[in-house]
């Protein structure tokens, strides 16, 4: 398949599943969650994001053993904007938990709901047994869904800052995921486009990118869950595309 028909072909899966249509966003952006659910929901999230160093060390790792060194410099710089600096993601989402009264140690206590249990699994189990290039795969359309100007992110932001009243470093999280995302997003699509170039790594990438917008779309689900205690999950917007043989019954 050509380069620019298979990546229309992975957004019509993104298409599936918008992230901004999600209850969680959905329930921030109209107010129909309260602050203190939005807090036990960003636990959640805390849960999900602190295994980050987890599965972006196994992709450098796949990098270099398949010698795949430009997508290595791809990995390297989310690894670098996930944890580098003074202050990791994981630092910043805990500024959120102290603005709701959680300590880190109560938050590293709490139970992964049934969605943030499921992500965690499915996100790092990608990427320790699949490629590099999987891996970027399964981040790169739900990364490009949250970031940019107007986007997910941000709208979720203003929301937070705006009607919530949480002060701008709490909600700093969102920020970054705004600025930042779009160029993770961008730069992972732009390596699909360049090396996903043969029928055989199409297969193995369109498998990574459904991986990859179903954990986070289970994610999403799990923030949900710890607010309502209900075992929800979200069906996503459009029916599924599946591949699928044909069915010939024999008489």
């Amino acid at each position: 398949m050509a380069t620019d028909d298979f990546i229309a072909e992975l957004w019509r899966y993104a298409d599936e599943v918008p992230m901004g249509e999600h209850p969680w966003f959905q329930g921030i952006v109209r107010h129909r969650w309260s602050r203190d659910q939005i807090i036990l929901g960003e636990v959640q999230h805390y849960l999900r994001i602190r295994t980050n160093p987890i599965f972006f060390g196994y992709m450098a790792i796949n990098a270099v053993a398949d010698k795949s060194y430009g997508l290595m410099q791809t990995v390297l710089e989310n690894f670098m904007e996930e944890l580098g600096g003074r202050r990791t993601h994981v630092d910043i989402m805990l500024q959120f938990l102290e603005e709701g009264g959680i300590s880190r140690a109560e938050a590293d206590r709490a139970e992964p709901a049934p969605g943030t249990l499921a992500a965690i699994e499915m996100i790092t189990g990608c990427c320790q047994r699949r490629s590099a290039l999987e891996g970027v795969a399964m981040l790169a359309f739900v990364e490009s869904q949250l970031g940019g100007t107007g986007k997910v992110s941000d709208n979720v932001y203003k929301e937070l800052t705006g009607h919530y009243g949480f002060s701008p470093r709490a909600a700093e999280t969102y920020r970054l995921h705004a600025q930042q995302d779009e160029g993770h997003g961008s730069r992972q699509i732009d390596a699909i486009r360049l090396l996903a170039n043969d029928a055989e790594t199409q297969d193995k990438v369109r498998a990574a990118v459904k991986l990859g917008l179903t954990a986070f779309t289970l994610e999403w689900d799990g923030h949900v869950q710890a607010m309502t205690g209900k075992r929800d999950f979200w069906k996503g917007v459009a029916d599924l595309n599946l591949r699928q043989p044909q069915v010939k019954f024999r008489a």
